[in-house]
């Protein structure tokens, strides 16, 4: 498994760094929804800085929601690829291939270059889509849809974290690429919106795909 690989840290970069890599994605994706969950958190009346105190609360419980879920699915998904028996030299250097197609394909999916674009959210979308009525139950039910919407990054870093056979390690991968995610979106959501017009950018995307990529050649080495 990648835990005998490598140490809980390995495991928090990586994630944190496909998060990161992945913002570009995330804030075409989500910026307007992340904006429009911290609307939620504006009470009626209120006035200057006192609203931009109260939107930011709400995004930031929601977020921390959010984050949590894939912490959840990491540990998971780590918990199931524990059946996963591959205790000789020559079965490690398999699961580090498999991780790094994983991070590659990522890549590919962030550079716009992915050979079935928009094939998870399509499957997912009729069972996903019974889950709004989460956001009527405050910052946290509002975090918990956000981060069960239908997104192929998160799809692709929970398969790595099933790759590291471990709980633990798949929850650090998880709760590592949740918090790569997390200041862009906020930055979006408090009023950066140009951000999310600059994701959109081509060669900002296939800079980051790029970036992914490179990342996932150096976990080989």
């Amino acid at each position: 498994m990648l835990s005998q690989c490598g140490d809980g840290t390995l495991g928090l970069v990586s994630g944190f760094v496909a998060g990161v890599a992945s913002s570009v994605h995330c804030l075409a994706m989500c910026g307007a929804i992340a904006t429009a969950i911290s609307m939620r958190g504006a009470p009626a009346g209120s006035t200057g800085g006192a609203v931009l105190v109260s939107r930011l609360s709400f995004l930031m419980q929601a977020q921390i929601a959010r984050i949590a879920l894939y912490t959840a699915l990491g540990a998971a998904a780590g918990l199931a690829g524990a059946s996963l028996t591959f205790d000789t030299a020559g079965g490690l250097a398999v699961l580090r291939w498999l991780s790094a197609l994983v991070l590659v394909v990522m890549g590919l999916s962030i550079a716009g270059w992915s050979p079935m674009p928009g094939l998870g959210a399509r499957l997912a979308s009729p069972v996903l889509k019974r889950l709004h009525y989460l956001h009527r139950v405050g910052a946290v039910g509002t975090g918990l849809a956000w981060g069960l919407m239908p997104c192929s990054m998160v799809w692709l870093m929970t398969g790595y974290a099933g790759l590291t056979g471990n709980p633990g390690q798949g929850a650090l991968v998880m709760a590592g690429f949740g918090l790569g995610t997390l200041p862009a979106l906020t930055a979006a959501a408090t009023g950066a919106g140009a951000l999310a017009s600059l994701a959109r950018q081509p060669g900002l995307r296939i800079g980051a795909g790029l970036l992914l990529i490179a990342f996932a050649v150096v976990s080989l080495l």
